[in-house]
């Protein structure tokens, strides 16, 4: 009795073991399938010097301990981007397939663009019915300062202009700018100016219009045309100014 005790004893230690080493060796199987899944959690386009952190999952489940490599250089995660170009990310970790490879494309950061600036006009075309186009530079006056348009973030303009003497005059009350539609408002000499923004870049600006709207504008613009230009014609010719960013 007690030989088939031990026989039976032995029997159940040997499947218990065959048991544990099949279960141990499915999961280690079923591991070795799984692949990692890499993401960023701040798209696939960033800025220079950003700092970014990959998520590394297998389905729901946040994976901890992979390595990651960037252009197949180890990486810490999060990562900095220090160069502008085209990196390629991945993820690995002992017992799984390796991830997803990610393009990450890292750009210069663009300026926030403003209005909300100093301006220094730099060229004036003008567009004449019947007649040839004047483009000309900004009649800055000789040996003295660059005139100004100043545009600040309490909605107020102030054009800063020079005389043959170079003294300096101001003029200037509010402004708006509709986004929109891209029309700029600003009021100069008392006359209120309704201008298109036709570009606007962080160091560029160029503004249109009819020249009945630049009407308190064109002695400057223009001076050699001002005289000859009755009322009646402002309305028909088209002007445009063009900014440089001081």
């Amino acid at each position: 009795m007690k030989k088939i005790f031990l026989s039976f004893s032995l029997l159940a230690l040997v499947l218990t073991g065959t048991v544990s080493c099949s279960s141990d060796d499915n999961s280690t199987e079923q591991k070795h399938t799984q692949t990692l899944e890499l993401k960023s959690l701040k798209g696939n386009t960033v800025n220079v010097d950003e700092e970014v952190t990959f998520m590394i999952a297998v389905g729901t489940t946040a994976i901890e301990g992979a390595q990651l490599y960037v252009n197949g250089k180890d990486a810490t995660n999060p990562f900095k981007f220090t160069e502008m170009g085209t990196f390629k990310v991945v993820a690995k970790k002992e017992g799984y397939k390796e991830s997803n490879e990610l393009t990450i494309e890292v750009k210069k950061a663009v300026a926030d663009i403003s209005l909300v600036n100093t301006w220094v006009p730099t060229h004036v075309n003008v567009n004449i019915p019947m007649a040839d186009p004047i483009a000309m530079p900004y009649p800055k006056k000789e040996n003295c300062e660059d005139d100004t348009l100043v545009f600040d973030d309490a909605a107020t303009v102030k054009f800063n202009y020079h005389d043959d003497s170079c003294a300096v005059s101001t003029t200037g009350t509010t402004w708006s700018f509709n986004e929109a539609t891209k029309v700029l408002t600003f009021t100069l000499f008392d006359q209120v100016m309704n201008v298109n923004v036709t570009s606007l870049t962080a160091d560029k600006f160029t503004i249109k219009a009819k020249g009945d709207q630049f009407a308190a504008l064109i002695p400057i613009l223009v001076p050699d045309l001002a005289s000859s230009l009755p009322p009646a014609m402002l309305a028909l010719i088209e002007v445009e100014l063009q900014f440089d960013r001081q």
